[in-house]
């Protein structure tokens, strides 16, 4: 059974629960590694000559991260408005972690012997990185159009707000937009660029953001159910 697609079902028992693996041999796999997939089942990888007598002493090794990654609650992940699945991949060889996005998913290896990092761990660092690669050129472009000008940008975390302008000139955005189809995310950036010109929210503001986003009432509403 040792080929490329070659899969058994097993079962290992746990701190006193029985827990269902998948075990699959692979020829591009070079080592042993473990996953919980995107259905939050645990998936053990193995290079098409390993020895599977060995893989119940590595699931043993690693039974605290697999209990603990299997109690959670499957959460739907986001990014420019597309659902993605997040899978962590423990690697018992690998020196550094290893992250790709490709085709909706986002696949983080990580070594064996790092345990602390959940799914949403991954995918905030992750969707922070993204937003600080993407969110400052598209604030340009959208300056440039608009001839509204800023001061500084600066990308965190918010808990009740999308963006905010300073008098200063200074606008701040949640990296958490990056969730939002990239209509969404221009509306909130356009949004605080017309602050520039009007703190408040009068209707010569509202007039300003219309100007450069025609269906800013359908994306605003949009956002503001999420």
């Amino acid at each position: 059974m040792k080929n490329g697609s070659a899969k058994q079902l097993r079962r290992i028992n746990l701190q006193h629960k029985e827990i269902n693996y998948t075990l699959r041999y692979s020829r591009r796999a070079k080592y042993l590694r473990l996953q919980i997939n995107g259905s939050n089942e645990l998936e053990v990888i193995l290079p098409s000559r390993y020895k599977h007598e060995k893989v119940e002493d590595f699931i043993l090794q690693k039974k605290e991260w697999i209990l603990k990654h299997l109690k959670e609650k499957i959460t739907k992940f986001y990014f420019l408005g597309e659902e993605i699945n997040v899978i962590i991949n423990y690697d018992l060889f690998l020196k550094k972690p290893q992250i790709n996005y490709f085709n909706k998913k986002l696949t983080v290896n990580i070594p064996s012997g790092i345990n602390s990092f959940t799914q949403d761990d991954i995918y905030r660092i992750w969707l922070k990185h993204k937003a600080k690669i993407y969110l400052p050129g598209r604030i340009k472009e959208l300056s440039e159009q608009t001839s509204f000008s800023y001061n500084k940008i600066t990308i965190r975390s918010q808990k009740t707000r999308w963006g905010s302008c300073s008098t200063s000139g200074k606008l701040s955005f949640n990296y958490r937009l990056m969730r939002f189809r990239k209509e969404i995310i221009d509306y909130v950036i356009i949004h605080e660029l017309c602050h520039l010109k009007e703190m408040n929210h009068s209707k010569r503001f509202w007039k300003f953001v219309g100007k450069f986003c025609h269906d800013y009432r359908k994306l605003k509403t949009e956002l503001r159910k999420n």
